[in-house]
């Protein structure tokens, strides 16, 4: 799958994750699978995150509306960049940790 990138390079994201995406918005993975598999596409640079602006958050709990996000990505409603976006909000706000 592929996008455009703030003008960019393409965004390439591995099929996986659209699987993840799918079975997480279903309730059928739990969000520690699916922040997994977030982990893993920011720790390899599939996806690019500024992790140095991060901020402490007290909520660890994962907002609904990324739930919708997935589920609406996972059946091409929105592109892979307006998916990612939000992925990368989680991660810059410190719901989702990355190392």
């Amino acid at each position: 799958y592929t996008s455009e990138q703030n003008s960019a390079a393409p965004l390439l994201l591995p099929d996986w994750i659209k699987n993840n995406a799918k079975w997480w918005s279903n309730d059928e993975i739990d969000d520690d699978t699916f922040v997994n598999g977030v982990q893993y596409l920011v720790e390899h640079d599939i996806i690019s995150v500024q992790k140095d602006i991060q901020t402490e958050n007290t909520n660890d709990t994962i907002p609904d509306w990324i739930k919708n996000n997935a589920k609406w990505w996972s059946n091409d409603e929105i592109d892979d960049q307006t998916f990612v976006n939000g992925i990368q909000h989680l991660v810059k706000v410190g719901i989702i940790k990355v190392n």
